[in-house]
């Protein structure tokens, strides 16, 4: 939202609007008409998607940040001692890009059959981060942007073992806005913007 903030300041006439969600539950939305003017993603698979049916400006599509997948629990966690918790919250693949590149880290580590009847399944990165600061789970896979504010313990994974999370942002086919919109990728993708991703977990 700092974002928004900063780039309102240089654009009084204008008020950016968030709508934050889940990668493919914010695909969805727009694929049924949400008026958007743009859409940032956490992957490429539902930018893809979106590109495939002529849903977005293909030309101002573009990578602006990065992040990195982390475990998170009341303490620090290896990959074989996940294999003692009871409860490892996770998002929905079908719906959420953290989901699954959780889901490819296990299986690449040769432990995701073993995990599966643990896995409990959220909506969204957030829900799964309520999960573990409530304790109803023993620990998540979330992004590392996500830590930031998090008072629990942070463990990293090998990010040789998920494909790399770049977040790709474009302006969609009916946005009222398309101008304004694009001048808000350039100042993502400027010092500016990149700087307050960074102070979030980004990049």
């Amino acid at each position: 939202k700092d974002i928004g903030a900063e780039f309102q300041k240089n654009h009084p006439e204008v008020k950016v609007n968030f709508n934050f969600g889940a990668s493919g539950v914010l695909e969805k939305q727009i694929e049924q008409g949400a008026p958007v003017d743009l859409f940032a993603s956490a992957s490429q698979e539902e930018m893809n998607l979106l590109e495939e049916k002529g849903l977005i400006i293909k030309s101002t599509r573009t990578n602006f940040t990065r992040n990195k997948l982390v475990i998170i629990a009341p303490s620090s966690l290896t990959i074989e001692e996940l294999k003692n918790l009871d409860k490892i919250a996770t998002g929905d693949p079908k719906t959420v890009p953290a989901g699954r590149y959780a889901q490819t880290f296990l299986e690449n580590a040769g432990v995701y059959e073993l995990l599966k009847p643990k896995l409990i399944f959220a909506e969204n990165v957030r829900q799964v981060l309520d999960y573990v600061e409530r304790g109803e789970v023993d620990a998540g896979f979330v992004y590392f942007s996500d830590t930031i504010k998090s008072n629990m313990s942070v463990s990293s994974i090998n990010d040789s073992l998920y494909p790399p999370i770049v977040y790709p942002v474009a302006v969609i086919n009916d946005s009222k806005q398309p101008a304004i919109s694009r001048q808000f990728i350039e100042y993502l993708q400027g010092n500016e913007g990149q700087t307050i991703l960074k102070k979030y977990g980004f990049g």
